[in-house]
């Protein structure tokens, strides 16, 4: 594939341990701390609306593809990690996989958006 279609800025994040204990003692989650930053192709599908619950959710789905070796960082994104791309954050909903079979770059599927009231 050629790299013209890699043209997105991808910055991938992990929550960092320890956020610490609030007043009442309740574990509080660390801040989102830079992974890696590389290079994407972005490609949105279409949204999706449905009701859950009595509320309307409004959700985007996208698939991203990283160009990646297999010695990248790329390879240990998980599920609990997210993705920021065009100013926007996306959560990741699967593990990378290898599209092609050659390991030159790892495709995600990404999620964004959610309940609304």
């Amino acid at each position: 594939m050629g790299a013209g279609k890699y043209r997105d800025a991808v910055l991938v994040e992990r929550m960092a341990a320890g956020g610490g204990r609030d007043r009442y003692g309740n574990l509080q989650p660390g801040d989102w701390v830079p992974l890696f930053s590389a290079r994407g192709w972005l490609r949105q599908t279409s949204g999706k609306e449905k009701i859950a619950a009595g509320r309307l959710e409004d959700t985007a789905t996208a698939t991203l593809r990283i160009r990646a070796s297999l010695t990248s960082p790329a390879w240990g994104i998980t599920g609990a990690d997210r993705v920021k791309v065009r100013s926007q954050i996306w959560a990741i909903k699967g593990a990378p996989i290898d599209p092609e079979g050659r390991g030159e770059c790892v495709e995600l599927l990404l999620e964004r958006g959610g309940a609304v009231e």
